[in-house]
């Protein structure tokens, strides 16, 4: 079973499975949380461990609410739920977040945001390229 935390340890999250998706996303908000990979784990499949974490909503670039989850201590985000409806079923891990981090070897199957892509970062060979609209753009 996965797990992870925030800097200070004080929020601890797990979860089973595998993730529904692994994705990268180049979004205002997502760039701002330091751009690391996200992966999609159903909601079921999912806790919080230790702690209770804060929370903070907003409009996200798609026009959804988005929820950011966070420690209350040292403010680092743990995961968001919310956005799209095709999300709603499932949170959001930010991958640096966990304490296996090779579980970062394995690249994103799924770039969102392409557009807002930084043109110095190059394209993940064979990952789904999708655009602001979650429309496949190549």
């Amino acid at each position: 079973m996965p797990t992870g935390s925030c800097l200070c340890g004080e929020t601890q999250i797990a979860y089973e499975g595998d993730p529904v998706h692994r994705a990268i996303c180049y979004c205002h908000d997502c760039r701002k949380m330091a751009n690391m990979q996200v992966f999609q784990v159903l909601k079921s499949n999912f806790s919080v461990t230790k702690g209770e974490p804060k929370t903070y909503t907003k409009v996200s670039d798609h026009g959804n609410e988005i929820t950011n989850h966070f420690c209350a201590t040292c403010g680092t985000t743990l995961y968001r739920s919310g956005g799209a409806a095709v999300n709603h079923d499932k949170i959001g891990v930010r991958a640096g977040v966990l304490d296996d981090q090779s579980i970062l070897d394995t690249p994103p199957a799924i770039e969102v945001y392409v557009e807002k892509r930084p043109p110095w970062v190059k394209q993940v060979e064979g990952a789904i390229q999708l655009n602001g609209k979650y429309e496949i753009v190549s």
